[in-house]
């Protein structure tokens, strides 16, 4: 008998349009045996007896050949980021140098350009000072397990004679959290027995102060249930017991730590994707090495039968790629075409995701079924859900004073509807620029309580960053949202946050203090701080970045009536009494400006800040003042051009961009993006003309647009690994990505369409082509999104709009040659593509 996922046809996923999703975590299973005997272990006590046949240790040679491939993997995927999991059986087992080895070898084969994080889990009975001392030095973060006092721990994790280990655990867990190695620490992990007291067993692991706890429920299925859940009742056993630490968890007034399983179901809740396979319908990317070189999926499949987690691909002859295009990888990167009927119809299904997959398994099916805890997560889920919603809505009604203000956002239908019509004007941009503040007043706030939560180094200096942010709001709450509007902010604070969450070493909470001082430096507000400096430079958010010698890490800046100073090593840098102005030791963010028919444009040039364009390969560096002037007038002819012929779009570009920033010219044409974590933000390569410039502002509000309303409003589904064509990109292109770039070119193509009434000859005949195509083009992919079953009701909607408007358009007259111009290009793209991606 075939069971699902066996049956699912690959091939015809990919004809469709799917593409996997690359792999970014690499768990190795660096030993298979354990010093513990716990009863509910998947590995040894449950369906799966493999590990009998496998080598204890993986070898050097497959230490080598997992590198290589893990390298190939990430060159192939031009992955900027992987993690690599050291796991067992017990992988402490494997012995100091062996560790060292393996981490090496897999940094040194992957290189610079990806940035290897490297974690481990162990039951903590061998972690000791050598280990410690080897995890600071190669930077391995180190999760333990622990599952309450003593009583709880000892009645499942005891070793093979029957003694517990909780006496062991408490003493690593009391090494790993000292000073010296307490930035090594990532979190506890709890296995849940419904025979603890769920309140009991959080403040014995809270005892330990974790940035981070995983509570796990035990593994089973429906042909093998886990304790107390009986199949096919109503029964809530597991949520009964959440909800008793949920309650607890959500109403302090501080976190006391970052509970994984709550904190995505949140995330999920409020429109966010997964980062767990535990929750949600984001694409698993995770693999797993065996100690004998095995390639295989998540070692939990073990608990539902006899070799379910093989794969037969190996590392000396098979690469992940293969693996890749597998039904039972593929199954878990499909989304909701994994899911079963009964939770297609489930209200969470997009929060829940089904469940992890292991626990769907069910003799004679497969995985095609709820999960055995689909009760459980359903009440869960639904406790949480209404518990977030009575607090958002008590938070808007009664802000506290001195605090960073907020309000509730939301986007009316009629201003909805005008936005899918590529529209808006000031009034929607303006509505959706508040709520992009609100979202960075939110991930600011997120970065000090992450801080705090994980016990990073910073985290008290990222508390008296706050507190003097939130006195320089009460006097001058304008300059403090002008700062925090500043786009380099969000993406800073957002990345801040998730690489704390996921214990990254790079986080950066420091910087919180540079947000500070710029407040405090623009309102005039008399105060000391110290601030971070990288390698000797110290970046101020808005204003600009000061030069000290490259050995310095830490700065002073000093604010007072007569000025500003940042010293460092013996070195005083003063601030200019116009800040836009270089001084020998400081680079300050310059301004252009434009003025026509009373509509003025104010922008920043932020050439400086690390953060202003994340992940942009061809970020540009600093302006000379030739090159500046140059940009001056050339926005000077583009402002006026957009005012009076492009008046809308020039009320929504003045609403909505405020910095420019450089980016390396292409060998060909320009180049500009923006980002969803800079709001405000265009980059763009030096624009060649008046024209190429009015347009660019055009493309890249409309992406603005869209990325601000997407926080607001979710309108696709979570990704699937569907891959559609784009007539804009040589690329198959994800749905989210595909909807940007029709909106963005929906905004082309109306820019076009104006402005050929205003050109004549060959210029008239360039106008005509762009227009035909573009709105050709965008009409063709809003139909593709219509039809992918990937928009949520909210983005048919809106999608919708977007076809309302083209199909308008399509009784606009374009000469023949146009269109022939248009045509011929158009066949030209699309034949490369399909030479490309078949």
């Amino acid at each position: 008998m075939h069971e699902w996922p066996s049956t699912l046809d690959v091939g015809e996923l990919m004809a469709d349009g799917w593409r996997p999703t690359p792999f970014r975590q690499f768990i190795l299973k660096i030993h298979s045996r354990c010093d513990l005997a716990c009863k509910y272990c998947y590995m040894y006590e449950m369906a799966d007896s493999s590990w009998q046949n496998r080598p204890k240790q993986m070898s050097r040679e497959i230490f080598a050949a997992t590198a290589a491939r893990i390298a190939q993997h990430a060159h192939r995927h031009d992955l900027a980021d992987i993690e690599l999991i050291l796991h067992g059986g017990e992988p402490l087992l494997a012995g100091h140098e062996a560790i060292r080895e393996l981490v090496t070898l897999v940094r040194s084969a992957v290189g610079p350009g990806t940035r290897t994080a490297v974690g481990l889990q162990t039951n903590g009975t061998l972690l000791d000072l050598p280990y410690l001392r080897l995890f600071d030095e190669l930077g391995v973060r180190v999760g333990v397990s622990l599952d309450g006092d003593e009583t709880m721990h000892d009645r499942g994790r005891r070793r093979a004679n029957g003694r517990g280990s909780h006496a062991d655990v408490l003493r690593a867990l009391g090494l790993l959290g000292s000073p010296a190695f307490r930035h090594l620490f990532s979190g506890l992990l709890c296995t849940i027995d419904l025979r603890n007291d769920p309140i009991g067993a959080y403040e014995a692991l809270l005892a330990f102060d974790p940035p981070a706890v995983d509570f796990l429920l035990p593994h089973g299925n429906w042909s093998a249930p886990p304790p107390g859940r009986t199949p096919d009742t109503d029964a809530t056993p597991y949520a009964d017991w959440l909800i008793q630490i949920f309650d607890r968890w959500y109403a302090e007034p501080r976190r006391p730590t970052w509970v994984r399983m709550f904190n995505e179901i949140i995330h999920a809740l409020l429109g966010g994707s997964s980062s767990s396979e535990h929750i949600g319908l984001s694409p698993v990317g995770m693999v797993v090495v065996e100690t004998d070189g095995g390639i295989e999926q998540s070692d939990a499949l073990k608990s539902a039968y006899p070799g379910a987690p093989e794969t037969g691909l190996h590392v000396t002859r098979d690469s992940f790629d293969d693996a890749l295009l597998l039904p039972s990888i593929a199954a878990r990167q499909i989304g909701e075409r994994a899911l079963s009927p009964t939770c297609l119809a489930c209200p969470v299904s997009r929060v829940c995701g089904g469940g992890l997959y292991a626990h769907r398994y069910r003799s004679g099916h497969g995985f095609a079924n709820p999960s055995v805890y689909s009760p459980d997560l359903l009440r869960l889920i639904g406790h949480i859900q209404r518990t977030v919603e009575a607090d958002l809505s008590a938070r808007s009604k009664g802000q506290g004073k001195g605090t960073m203000h907020l309000r509730e956002h939301r986007i009316a239908a009629g201003t909805f509807s005008e936005l899918a019509g590529g529209g808006g004007g000031t009034t929607a941009v303006a509505e959706l620029s508040a709520a992009q503040h609100s979202k960075h007043v939110l991930l600011v706030r997120g970065v000090l309580e992450s801080a705090r939560a994980s016990g990073h180094p910073d985290a008290a200096a990222a508390r008296r960053a706050y507190d003097l942010l939130a006195t320089v709001q009460r006097r001058h709450p304008e300059i403090v949202n002008a700062v925090l509007r500043h786009p380099s902010v969000g993406a800073w604070a957002r990345r801040t946050v998730r690489m704390l969450a996921a214990g990254d070493g790079a986080a950066a909470p420091g910087q919180l203090a540079a947000l500070a001082a710029a407040a405090a430096i623009r309102s005039g507000t008399t105060c000391e701080i110290d601030v971070p400096a990288v390698e000797g430079v110290v970046t101020l958010p808005s204003l600009g970045q000061a030069v000290l010698p490259p050995t310095v890490s830490t700065a002073t800046v000093e604010c007072a009536a007569d000025g500003t100073e940042i010293a460092a090593a013996g070195t005083i840098v003063r601030i200019p009494r116009d800040p836009r102005q270089d001084d020998p030791r400081w680079r300050g963010l310059r301004s252009l400006s434009s003025e026509a028919d009373g509509m003025s444009l104010h922008l920043v040039i932020d050439d400086l800040d690390p953060y202003r364009m994340p992940e942009t390969t061809n970020i540009g560096g600093r302006l000379t003042e030739a090159e500046t002037e140059r940009w001056q007038s050339t926005l000077h002819q583009a402002w006026d051009l957009l005012v009076r012929h492009h008046r809308i779009v020039a009320e929504e570009v003045s609403t909505a961009i405020k910095v420019l920033t450089p980016l390396t010219a292409p060998a060909r044409g320009q180049s500009s993006s923006s980002s969803r974590e800079t709001f405000g933000c265009v980059a763009l390569s030096t624009p060649p003309d008046a024209s190429s410039l009015a347009v660019t502002l055009t493309h890249e509000t409309q992406h603005a647009k869209l990325s601000a309303l997407l926080d607001l409003v979710p309108l696709t589904l979570p990704d699937d690994g569907s891959r559609y064509y784009a007539p804009w990109r040589e690329d198959p292109r994800p749905v989210p990505g595909l909807l940007q770039g029709a909106y963005a070119f929906l905004g082309v193509a109306g820019f076009w369409m104006r402005q050929r009434g205003l050109e004549s000859g060959e210029a008239a005949l360039r106008a005509n082509a762009e227009f035909f195509q573009w709105r050709e083009a965008s009409r063709l992919v809003t139909g593709t999104l219509l039809g992918s079953g990937r928009l949520t009701p909210a983005g048919q909607n809106f999608t919708a709009g977007m076809a309302r408007r083209l199909d308008g358009w399509s009784r606009e007259s374009v000469p023949a040659r146009a269109r022939a111009m248009s045509r011929e290009r158009s066949e030209d793209h699309y034949a490369r593509w399909l030479r490309r991606n078949g």
